[in-house]
């Protein structure tokens, strides 16, 4: 997969992550709670950068855009790992009760339904964060001089 295509994908992950989420709050009316903010702090920036970036053919975008994604991922696992049990919640999440940090959203079907259980919005938003940074992990290319090139010089 070249650089292009990945730079793409990139955009529309963060493009259906930010759409995604205005879908859960905007019209089925689920109140994100704080560190799900946090997460929409990072995450809808790069909507807008990397689809820039993607249009233009900007490979250097990656040094704006890793950081952004590296600290949305980082809310995202601790929201994962407060949802799971192994941290404790965090006082800012437990002030309103309707956007507590652990209320099991019924967002595929009933709240009871097993997919709901798996595929939470933190777990979405935690497999976004992660598909972006992936998709721009590329290594550096090495600028190689021919041999003729560097004895002629």
């Amino acid at each position: 997969m070249n650089r292009d295509t990945r730079l793409y994908l990139a955009w529309l992950v963060a493009l259906a992550a930010t759409l995604g989420s205005l879908y859960f709050s905007e019209i089925r009316h689920f109140n994100p709670c704080p560190l799900c903010w946090a997460q929409r702090i990072f995450m809808y920036p790069l909507a807008v950068i990397l689809g820039i970036a993607a249009f233009v053919g900007d490979h250097g975008v990656r040094r704006y855009v890793l950081p952004l994604a590296a600290l949305g991922l980082g809310f995202a696992i601790f929201q994962n790992l407060e949802t799971w049990g192994f941290v404790q919640s965090i006082k800012a999440c437990t002030v309103n009760a309707a956007a507590a940090c652990n209320t099991p959203w019924p967002v595929w079907g009933t709240s009871q339904d097993t997919l709901n259980r798996a595929l939470t919005i933190p777990v979405l938003s935690m497999i976004a964060f992660a598909l972006i940074l992936a998709l721009l992990s590329w290594p550096r290319q090495r600028v190689t001089v021919p041999e003729s090139a560097a004895v002629q010089g």
